[in-house]
């Protein structure tokens, strides 16, 4: 029996089923067509190059906020950056890279418009999975600045001014009234 196609409904029906076949065994649409070695010449070429730790994600973990531990190349960076990892909104790209709360990484990313840019094809890794013993230039930096609501482990003599001063005006107002009631004594 054919229909309009002028095959037979038996080849119609092998024909959708080796194209279901197909589709199933094809590569998914968002494989990376990049692969990373960890090497320090890929490292070179980056931007940036920093160590740090994972505090927090957003953008479907494609955006992480970093607590950075040593800067090893490019510009200073602060003790917390945002490192993006792909766009921004319901954007996705084949090249994304995700990241894990606590996990710490060695960072090679780009700047990009004064962003921090990194990818499934840039020489990012986890430290864990690498020597940074071995790695570490001799002219590692520390991060630039303290951690927002970070303290250095002196004093901190802000989170005391509001006590302070209601403690002065207080004991101050207490004085004057002594001072006058002895005085209307006299």
């Amino acid at each position: 029996m054919t229909n309009a196609s002028g095959l037979p409904r038996p080849h119609r029906v092998l024909a959708a089923a080796i194209l279901s076949l197909a589709a199933l065994w094809a590569p998914a649409g968002a494989s990376a067509s990049c692969a990373f070695v960890p090497d320090a010449a890929q490292w070179a070429t980056a931007d940036a190059v920093f160590v740090g730790t994972a505090i927090s994600v957003a953008n479907g973990a494609r955006w992480a906020t970093v607590r950075v531990e040593e800067v090893w190349q490019g510009p200073d960076q602060p003790v917390e950056v945002v490192v993006r990892g792909g766009p921004g909104g319901n954007v996705a790209t084949s090249v994304d890279r995700t990241y894990t709360v606590g996990i710490r990484y060695l960072f090679a990313v780009s700047v990009v418009d004064g962003e921090l840019a990194d990818s499934s094809c840039s020489g990012t890794t986890q430290a864990d999975a690498i020597d940074l013993d071995e790695l570490r230039p001799p002219d590692v930096r520390q991060p630039a600045g303290r951690a927002p609501g970070s303290s250095d482990g002196g004093l901190d003599l802000g989170a005391l001014a509001g006590p302070v001063l209601v403690v002065g005006v207080v004991g101050g107002l207490l004085l004057a009234t002594v001072l006058l009631a002895r005085r209307r004594e006299v």
